[in-house]
């Protein structure tokens, strides 16, 4: 009796033991299934996240070429350096002839002329001349020094040149007059000039405001070691 009665109860907790494996093993697997798709989305975020980073470093880098190409074009049609722009420059601007010197100066000028006429007629006068055009540096010694030296006067330009005929410098000549010294640098490059003139051995004559005929006639004497017979 006790053995029938054993059977069946091992008859009946069978099924209920077979059909709870079955429903933890369904609630397992649906686990498993929610944690797969969890996964699944995390990965296609994931990877959504990815493509739009890609697609915004494509769009910058496409923005940063195209910016590059802008400023490529900008600089080539704004270069000085090529001469198809300096042509494009000058037939786009408006240009008029204007005094290469001032009033003042050109009082100067005639001054200079006379004495030349007077003193030296085979001289000649020069203007604005830039310092590079007669003053060079010498092939010996350091490069990269002489290099520095010549670069410091090179764009400096002289009121007035004396030249020999045979076309060597005799004389510079600077008018301090009302225009000279409008620049702040002025001072500073008058001493860049002053330092030059004397390391080339070119006598230099620092006219004041207002310098007379006759004042600066005897400058010139005296700077050139001349005779002052015939200053009037």
């Amino acid at each position: 009796m006790e053995w029938m009665l054993a059977m069946d109860m091992m008859t009946l907790l069978l099924p209920i033991g077979f059909g709870s494996g079955l429903y933890v093993r369904g609630l397992f697997a649906r686990a498993e299934a929610a944690r797969a798709q969890d996964e699944a989305s995390g990965l296609r975020r994931q990877a959504e996240t990815l493509k739009q980073k890609i697609e915004a470093m494509a769009r910058s880098e496409a923005e940063r070429q195209s910016s590059a190409e802008q400023r490529r074009q900008f600089f080539a049609q704004n270069d000085v350096t090529l001469v198809e722009n300096q042509l494009r420059f000058i037939s786009q601007a408006n240009l008029h002839a204007i005094r290469p010197v001032n009033k003042e100066a050109a009082r100067v000028l005639y001054a200079l002329d006379e004495w030349i006429i007077a003193h030296q007629p085979d001289w000649r006068l020069a203007f604005e001349v830039a310092m590079g055009s007669f003053i060079k540096t010498s092939d010996s010694g350091d490069a990269r020094t002489q290099d520095a030296a010549f670069s410091s006067y090179n764009s400096k330009r002289v009121d007035f040149l004396l030249i020999d005929r045979f076309g060597h410098p005799m004389l510079v000549v600077e008018y301090h007059g009302s225009g000279h010294d409008l620049a702040g640098d002025a001072a500073d490059r008058m001493q860049v000039k002053r330092l030059a003139l004397a390391r080339a051995g070119i006598p230099l004559v620092e006219l004041p405001v207002h310098a007379q005929r006759t004042d600066i006639f005897r400058m010139v004497n005296e700077a050139l070691g001349a005779s002052d017979a015939a200053v009037n």
